[in-house]
C-alpha cells in the first residue's frame, strides 16, 4: 500500500472553511483538520470489504488540493493529538446520541469557562466505517444536542475519549482494531460500563507514562537549581529522580 497525503481547502463560502490535512491508502484514510477559528478534529475512515482511492478529493466543496509532505501530515495530526489529550473534561454536561438504526453514534460534552464542545463519533457504513473526535469553542448545540439524547455521567464520557484517544494514537493499528473500538464505545454508551474493558494501544499508555515521568524529573531538577532546600530534603531529590531513572530504564527495557 502505497500512502498519499494532501492538503484541501474548502472554498470560502462553506460557513466551516478550513485546511484539511489527508493521508491515504487502499484501507485506511486519516483526516487532520486545521479547522477554523472555533475548533479541529482527526477522522478516520477505515475500509470494510472496499477499496478506497482519491476521488473524494473532486468533491465540490474543496477549492483546491495539492500533494504535500508525509512529514507536513504528522506535525498537524500530532498537533491535534497533543491538543486533544490535554483536554480538561471536568465539571460539564455529557450526551450520548443513538440514531434508530444503530449504525451511528456520538458522545458529547459541553464545558463552560471557557466553552468547549467535545464529540466523539462513530459511524458504519456500508463501505467503510468512520471515526471522528473534535473540539470546538463554544456550545451552540448543547440545547439541540440534550433534547435529542440521554444525559451520561462525566465517567462514562471520560471513559469513552480515553479509548478514542487510544484509538487514534496508532493509525497503523485502525483497521484490525476498529471493530473492538466500536463495541467498547457502543457498550459506555448503553450501559455505562463495557463488561470487557480493552487495551487499544500499549503505545499510548507507555509513552504517557514515560512523559509523565521524566516531567516529573525535570521539575525536581529546577527545584534543585533555583531553590536552597535543607540537606535532607536535597537527598531525598536526588534519591527520587534516582528512582525515575531506574524506573523509566524498566520501561524502556520491556517495550
Amino acid at each position: 500500500m502505497t500512502d498519499r497525503y494532501y492538503a484541501a481547502t474548502r472554498k470560502s463560502y462553506d460557513l466551516h472553511g478550513c485546511t484539511e490535512l489527508w493521508k491515504t491508502n487502499d484501507s485506511l484514510q486519516l483526516c487532520a483538520d486545521k479547522g477554523d477559528p472555533q475548533g479541529f478534529g482527526l477522522t478516520a475512515y477505515v475500509a470494510i470489504d472496499f477499496v478506497f482511492d482519491d476521488s473524494f478529493l473532486d468533491d465540490q466543496r474543496y477549492e483546491s488540493v495539492r500533494r504535500i509532505t508525509q512529514d507536513a501530515f504528522r506535525k498537524q495530526w500530532n498537533k491535534s493529538f497533543d491538543a486533544l489529550q490535554k483536554a480538561m473534561l471536568h465539571g460539564g454536561e455529557y450526551y450520548i446520541q443513538k440514531d434508530d438504526t444503530g449504525h451511528r453514534f456520538s458522545f458529547h460534552a459541553f464545558l463552560r469557562n471557557p466553552s468547549r464542545h467535545y464529540s466523539i463519533t462513530c459511524t458504519q457504513e456500508e463501505e467503510c466505517a468512520v471515526y471522528e473526535i473534535e473540539v470546538e469553542d463554544n456550545i451552540v448545540y448543547r440545547r439541540g444536542t440534550a433534547n435529542h439524547s440521554r444525559a451520561i455521567t462525566e465517567t462514562t464520557f471520560c471513559k469513552a475519549y480515553k479509548v478514542a484517544l487510544e484509538f487514534f494514537y496508532d493509525g497503523s493499528a485502525m483497521p484490525s482494531n476498529h471493530e473492538k473500538v466500536w463495541e467498547v464505545l457502543d457498550a459506555l454508551g448503553g450501559s455505562d460500563e463495557p463488561e470487557k474493558p480493552v487495551l487499544i494501544s500499549a503505545e499510548y499508555h507507555y509513552q504517557t507514562a514515560r512523559e509523565l515521568m521524566l516531567k516529573r524529573k525535570e521539575e525536581i531538577k529546577f527545584r534543585l537549581l533555583e531553590l536552597d532546600d535543607v540537606p535532607s530534603k536535597r537527598r531525598e531529590l536526588r534519591a527520587e529522580m534516582k528512582g525515575i531513572d531506574y524506573c523509566v530504564s524498566i520501561l524502556d527495557k520491556n517495550h
